[in-house]
């Protein structure tokens, strides 16, 4: 079904406006379904599917609280045929005229400004006021997928029921603060009831002893670091700081002396 929404998406120009965070494909379903997740925008689109055979139906997924303009304007186009909190749905028989539509108007400077206007807040003390990103938190397969500093805060401070991000994150294991380009590395690791999450926040609320980290950020600033899980792991705390050193000399991330930029863990 992608070889049907990804020709849809660029002939409209969607796939141009959107960065791609992942492909979930769930074709060998009963109903089959598949999802273009797209990456943290103004809009807070999170997806654009396609659902059942033929397709049956184009969906645009968003968060709950997207922009009103937007979403009364999405919901007043005649090939509506679902609505809801979370999403509105589309049939029709040209799916690229439906999509361009909808292109033209995310494009347009109202609802842009609008979209801008309608950023969620951090209420965290330390960052309170600090504009926060959108973020999927319907995702729970996190590996191999990256988030920013402000992402990580997003879903912190998201306390919904139907976080199951947070959950995710909240598991113990090795994770990786790295540099945009991979060159500059960091391996850590979480052994306690916050789990991976938790040391992301706590890296973000104390610069702590990571000497070479710190050095980085103070350089470089927290926007040029991205986050991002290795593995989860269940296990005592020695077992797991044991497979923290595995893969410390694996990616070969232990510098001992100087700070040279590229290898950030100084033990």
């Amino acid at each position: 079904m992608f070889e049907i929404l990804e020709p849809i998406l660029i002939k409209s120009g969607l796939a141009r406006m959107f960065d791609l965070r992942i492909k979930d494909d769930n074709t060998a379903n009963s109903r089959p379904w598949v999802s273009y997740r797209v990456k943290s925008n103004i809009y807070k689109i999170r997806a654009f599917e396609l659902w059942g055979e033929g397709p049956e139906l184009f969906r645009i997924y968003h968060a709950d609280n997207i922009n009103g303009s937007l979403k009364t304007l999405l919901d007043s186009f005649p090939e509506v045929s679902t609505s809801k909190r979370s999403y509105t749905d589309f049939k029709t028989d040209d799916y690229v005229s439906l999509a361009t539509k909808i292109a033209d108007i995310l494009q347009s400077d109202e609802i842009i400004i609008e979209s801008k206007a309608n950023s969620k807040l951090a209420r965290t003390s330390k960052f309170e006021g600090l504009e926060l990103p959108d973020v999927d938190t319907s995702l729970e397969n996190v590996l191999g997928q990256t988030f920013t500093w402000r992402e990580v805060i997003a879903i912190w401070e998201d306390n919904s029921e139907d976080n199951k991000l947070k959950q995710v994150l909240r598991q113990n294991g090795i994770y990786i603060q790295r540099s945009e380009d991979g060159k500059s590395r960091y391996i850590g690791s979480a052994y306690n009831s916050d789990g991976i999450l938790g040391r992301w926040m706590a890296h973000l609320n104390s610069l702590g002893d990571a000497q070479h980290l710190n050095l980085f950020v103070l350089e470089n600033g927290y926007n040029s670091v991205i986050f991002s899980v290795i593995e989860f792991m269940e296990g005592t705390d020695s077992e797991i700081i044991k497979r923290e050193s595995m893969w410390k000399k694996t990616l070969g991330t232990i510098n001992r002396g100087p700070y040279n930029g590229i290898q950030l863990n100084n033990n």
